[in-house]
């Protein structure tokens, strides 16, 4: 009955966002006429990196503003509704010269294409053309667009910033700890979080040491961060995206940078292949720390080390490109110092991407995407693990761009094929198929339509099939965004959205130590994972420097798989089928001054699940229990602050987080077997037992961290050296990582750990 009513509800509001898209269609075609279109890709000159929210406006000859629009996530422009005549078009970006050019519009071509290329370099403010305020005003709710400034405000143990250091940044997103790679996001597990490079999955990209990712900042060109409510485009994830655009290398000259610090080295070099038209990007690390923490007494059994290759080739002058991608990865280490358990894994990704450009077709974007992303994680002895599983995925995906008249249409295809297998001994009772395989296919659409000046209606669809498993799918998702001074830095947005995951990453959080990740199909037969989220928020500055964002959201999760609750410890376990729901608030302000910048990101969330077993009954009478997971952190806040006054930076991070739940033991006892002969319990021992508490129904202490770090870059003629200093946990509290109930042992994060790091790197 319940899912009869879940799907009538699904047909409804699909049935209402078709309806608006094709009345919108309607009506956008019949006023399409007499009218040109310009279009084109503003990217960086020297590498063709694509350049998103860079701003392009069209004056006509007497100086008045024509019209005026930023670029999308793939640094695409569309300007329609242009009539004859003549016009100077200008694009601007910060950290880029301002471009100016006249133009002449006819109606002997429907479609104008023309690409920019801006140059590095500083432009004053009168050069900032104001479609927008700054590059990352034209972002809705749950959405932050990342950049490399923003990486490099983070305070991070090596010569360079990381993505994963800036991302725990943000109010929303948790970490149990300082080690095993596992990010929670508003109440979503870290295996509902999709993580793209170019559009090819990454399983893991966080590594055993909590610091550091796949994306050091000199590969990434922006990130696309979305906390919930994304749109038709991505599938397959419940909970969050990190979509990731890659650097290009440089065209016409080579450059490089090394470092080396008490946490890991690291070389990035690029080079153009044939100038002007092809190029190479190398970056490797190596984690340090498990050889420089010997010197602090403290060993830290953790290492890790990363490879990427990225080739980039321009096909023709209308912004039109292929590239390649290979990155591996390998983690290895002990969470728990003293244990006996070693946590592996290793990711391989190979990926494939041509944008196309067409002057002719009404299609003015098009992009193919393939790749191969495979991931292997073990844990137990080095030379005969207990535990392993494996996952690879073959996908490819065409995503399209349309324009009629103001009408945006994004659609695109998608296949994918993943093959899983797993060893895990008996870990989990209930799961004994040991390889499996899964093909599916699937489409979306969304389209973006302008309601006047002020408001934005984003209506979509996302349908899969999966042969052989589930049935197919429509997952509707509906944004609208509300401008009420018409400024892109000003709004009220709101998002509602379905969202499936066809496979399960089940990870037992009855040990807080753990990163081992099984990989299957969704272990309940025919039911996807599935979620619904809604959100609303509103953003809005104030005066030229100061901006804050108020978010709201709520999540409905269904079919997650959770370790069946026991009264007593013991290692193995079988799998239940629990119901969730997360409800909380972020709010974040920013400052950004000419040389001092400061950020306080604050997040409350409730996260609450409610699960059904037999033992529930027996110990306390009822049928089922609702209770907080163990990444339920009721309150965070995050501040920053740093200065950068020319060759001079420090920045200052704080943390905090309220203690995690876990599950209390209440006592002990020893167990008696009573098989053939009776025990003489006068003399005979039994097996010592551990008796547990209801689930999770204490909290572990309050955490908080202090990280500096100083830098001060010198100019060597021909190559900047950055020396720098700084400590992580500043003022050494004993910040707990998990609590072993087995040998009644506490296991910390790291202590107060000073570090240094030299960097050399070429001028651009």
């Amino acid at each position: 009955m319940h899912q009869d009513h879940h799907n009538n509800w699904v047909l409804k509001i699909t049935n209402v966002i078709s309806g608006i898209i094709f009345v919108s269609l309607c009506f956008g075609t019949s006023v399409a006429l007499a009218q040109v279109t310009i279009r084109g890709l503003v990217s960086e000159a020297s590498n063709s990196t694509p350049l998103p929210a860079a701003n392009v406006v069209l004056y006509t000859m007497e100086g008045e503003t024509y019209k005026g629009v930023s670029t999308d996530v793939n640094g695409l422009f569309i300007i329609n509704g242009v009539t004859k005549g003549s016009y100077v078009i200008r694009a601007s970006f910060i950290g880029f010269r301002t471009f100016t050019d006249t133009l002449e519009v006819s109606f002997f071509t429907e479609n104008l294409n023309y690409n920019i290329l801006l140059e590095e370099g500083e432009n004053t403010l009168d050069d900032i053309i104001v479609v927008e305020e700054g590059n990352k005003a034209d972002v809705d709710v749950g959405h932050i667009r990342i950049d490399k400034v923003d990486i490099q405000r983070v305070p991070t143990p090596a010569g360079s910033g990381d993505l994963a250091s800036y991302i725990q940044t943000l109010p929303g997103v948790v970490s149990t700890g300082d080690r095993g790679g596992n990010l929670f996001i508003r109440g979503g597990m870290p295996t509902e979080n999709m993580t793209l490079i170019d559009g090819a999955l990454v399983y893991q990209p966080f590594h055993i040491i909590g610091f550091f990712s796949v994306f050091p900042e000199e590969i990434v060109s922006t990130a696309d961060f979305y906390a919930g409510g994304f749109g038709p485009k991505y599938s397959g994830r419940t909970s969050s995206v990190l979509d990731v655009k890659l650097r290009n290398g440089d065209l016409y000259k080579r450059n490089f940078s090394a470092s080396l610090s008490s946490f890991l080295s690291q070389v990035y070099f690029e080079t153009p292949l044939k100038k002007g038209k092809s190029s190479l990007m190398i970056s490797a690390r190596r984690s340090l720390i498990e050889e420089s923490s010997e010197l602090y007494g403290n060993p830290q059994p953790l290492s890790f080390n990363s490879q990427m290759v990225k080739l980039n080739k321009v096909i023709n002058d209308q912004g039109s490109n292929c590239s390649a991608l290979f990155m591996r990865t390998k983690d290895q280490g002990k969470l728990d110092y003293s244990g006996n358990d070693v946590f592996r894994w290793n990711n391989l990704v190979l990926g494939g991407k041509c944008v196309a450009l067409s002057q002719e077709s009404s299609v003015p974007y098009v992009d193919i995407n393939l790749s191969i992303s495979h991931l292997n994680n073990e844990v137990g002895d080095i030379e005969d693990p207990e535990r392993q599983s494996a996952i690879t995925m073959f996908h490819t995906q065409i995503n399209i761009v349309q324009m009629i008249s103001s009408i945006r249409l994004e659609y695109g295809f998608t296949t994918t094929i993943r093959w899983m297998n797993y060893e895990i001994n008996d870990y989990f009772a209930d799961l004994n198929t040991k390889r499996q395989a899964i093909l599916g296919s699937g489409a979306y659409l969304q389209s973006v339509i302008p309601l006047g000046k002020k408001i934005e209606l984003k209506p979509g669809i996302n349908a899969s099939l999966f042969l052989f498993r589930y049935g197919a799918t429509v997952d509707p998702r509906v944004q609208v965004s509300y401008k009420p001074r018409g400024r892109k830095d000003e709004e009220l947005s709101a998002v509602v959205g379905l969202y499936r995951q066809p496979i399960s990453g089940i990870i037992d959080f009855r040990d807080a130590g753990s990163a081992f990740t099984l990989w299957t199909p969704a272990p309940f037969d025919g039911e996807q994972l599935l979620a619904k989220h809604a959100m609303v928020g509103w953003r809005q500055p104030i005066g030229g420097k100061l901006s804050y964002s108020v978010e709201g959201y709520m999540k409905w999760m269904e079919e997650l798989p959770v370790s069946t609750w026991s009264s007593i410890a013991k290692f193995n376990t079988s799998i239940s089928v629990a119901d969730g729901n997360s409800k909380g608030v972020d709010v974040n302000l920013k400052y950004n001054g000419d040389v001092f910048y400061s950020t306080v990101g604050y997040g409350y969330v409730i996260t609450e699940y409610t699960t059904y077993q037999e033992l529930f009954n027996t110990w306390y009478g009822v049928d089922n229990l609702t209770y907080n997971p163990p990444h339920d952190r009721r309150h965070q806040l995050n501040a920053q602050m740093g200065f950068d006054f020319k060759t001079f930076d420090l920045n200052i991070q704080w943390s905090y987080g309220s203690g995690l739940p876990f599950t209390r033991p209440i006592g002990f006892d020893e167990y008696l077997e009573y098989g053939f002969s009776q025990p003489d319990v006068r003399e005979e021992y039994g097996t010592p037992r551990i008796i547990l508490d209801r689930p999770f129904d204490g909290r572990m202490p309050e955490y908080h961290r202090l990280n500096v770090s100083v830098e001060k870059s010198i100019d060597l003629n021909t190559v900047w050296m950055k020396l720098q200093a700084g400590a992580i946990n500043t003022y050494d509290k004993q910040n707990i990582f998990y609590f072993d109930i087995y040998t009644q042992r506490r296991i910390d994060q790291l202590p107060f750990f000073p570090f240094a790091s030299l960097k050399v790197e070429s001028k651009r």
